[in-house]
């Protein structure tokens, strides 16, 4: 059976570590709640050794010196499992130093201590510490505002696990893809360094006439061998041209602009954006965060520039008492069932709850576009390798073929 280290605290507040074998998570978190201890931390360990303390985690050369957002998710689903056992924030905050195994984190969570035991209110010492972006600062101070830090808590930690799921969905599709474009410009460019050189001074010796495509491939191997640094060169330029285009907010906006026009692309664009929005603008004003200013928040968790110059026009027009789905159905940027729930939720009363089932709905609709873009990118790919792997082995035995006929 399968062990797991645990920390947890008591209901008088003290930390404790060690092991429970148990057929899954699940069943590790009851048999703490049977013992009346709060988990905190549930990792996979090793059998034999319970009741062992976990191993710290190597400090010094080898430590990471930033605060990682799972480290962030870590933090805020402690807080909150502790705020809703009923422990003050000051012992929370007492807690998470104790249990800590990374300094960076034993840094931050003591900084915002410090702050709160200054008389701050614990928004306040999460904005000064630096780590916490705007979303995370404002859905806390909510929750200070009414009453319900652990409420809040829970909420950001449901909407970082979300959006997580939702950024390695995209990312672990893209890796096969990227590694296979990767191996087939290495095969290419080593094929044209390499292997046609050796018959081309072969053909030369030859005298003889080649075939076009022999020459095509011929030429661009001796650009390659004579003038690689040229190459380099405009490779390097246009890592430079990119990184202009994202760091110019007029360029990036231009970009941004086109991509949502690009045909695949720009649908799953669209729909990455508009649950990240959703979820983002859900999560506010179930937290009791007013429409306009959830609005203006909600806008920063938008990658896409138009997208997010969309929203914060849409929230200068509901200043003068305009229609927010009116606004963003004008500017034809957001999908048209998104806005329409939108509207049906201003019109109800109901807009966090549909913004949460539009957030899901594109959630799962951009799974099935990566799986549908995934179907239709590997297939080509393979089939541009083979086509450019298969015109430069036939530029080389063509000449080799022509010359066998005259021979004979």
């Amino acid at each position: 059976m399968p062990a797991y280290s645990y920390k947890a605290i008591t209901p008088a507040g003290v930390a404790k570590e060690g092991m429970l074998e148990a057929a899954n998570e699940a069943l590790v978190v009851e048999n703490l709640h049977a013992q009346g201890l709060i988990p905190i931390k549930i990792l996979a360990g090793k059998a034999g050794a319970s009741n062992a303390p976990v191993a710290k985690k190597p400090s010094g050369l080898f430590a990471s010196k930033a605060v990682k957002q799972e480290d962030i998710m870590a933090i805020t689903q402690q807080m909150s499992s502790m705020l809703k056992a009923g422990l003050p924030l000051d012992r929370a905050l007492g807690i998470l130093l104790e249990i800590s195994d990374k300094p960076v984190v034993t840094e931050l969570v003591q900084g915002i201590q410090n702050h709160v035991r200054s008389g701050k209110r614990f928004a306040d010492a999460l904005e000064e510490s630096g780590k916490f972006n705007r979303f995370y600062v404002n859905m806390v101070r909510a929750g200070e505002a009414g009453g319900s830090i652990d409420d809040a808590l829970a909420r950001l930690v449901e909407y970082m696990a979300r959006a997580k799921e939702l950024r390695g969905t995209v990312i672990s599709a893209l890796i096969y893809p990227a590694i296979l474009a990767f191996v087939a410009v290495a095969s290419i460019i080593a094929l044209l360094t390499f292997v046609v050189p050796q018959f081309a001074s072969m053909f030369a010796d030859m005298g003889a006439e080649l075939p076009t495509i022999t020459k095509v491939v011929m030429g661009i191997s001796g650009t390659l061998q004579h003038y690689w640094w040229v190459v380099l060169g405009g490779f390097l330029l246009m890592l430079l041209l990119g990184q202009y285009v994202l760091t110019n907010e007029k360029a990036r906006t231009g970009l941004d602009r086109s991509m949502l026009r690009w045909p695949i692309v720009g649908n799953l664009i669209g729909k990455i954006e508009t649950a990240r929005f959703s979820r983002s603008l859900g999560t506010l004003l179930h937290n009791g965060v007013p429409l306009l200013g959830a609005l203006k928040i909600a806008k920063n968790t938008i990658g896409n520039r138009v997208m997010a110059s969309a929203v914060e026009e849409s929230a200068d027009s509901l200043k003068q008492g305009e229609s927010l789905t009116r606004t963003l159905l004008a500017k034809r940027v957001f999908p048209a069932y998104a806005l329409h729930m939108l509207r049906v939720g201003e019109e109800t009363g109901r807009m966090e709850e549909l913004l949460r089932e539009v957030a899901d709905i594109y959630d799962d609709e951009v799974k099935t576009s990566v799986k549908q873009m995934l179907a239709l990118l590997e297939p080509v790919l393979i089939l541009i390798m083979a086509v450019a792997i298969l015109a430069i082995i036939g530029s080389v035995l063509l000449p080799m073929i022509n010359m066998a006929d005259l021979v004979k």
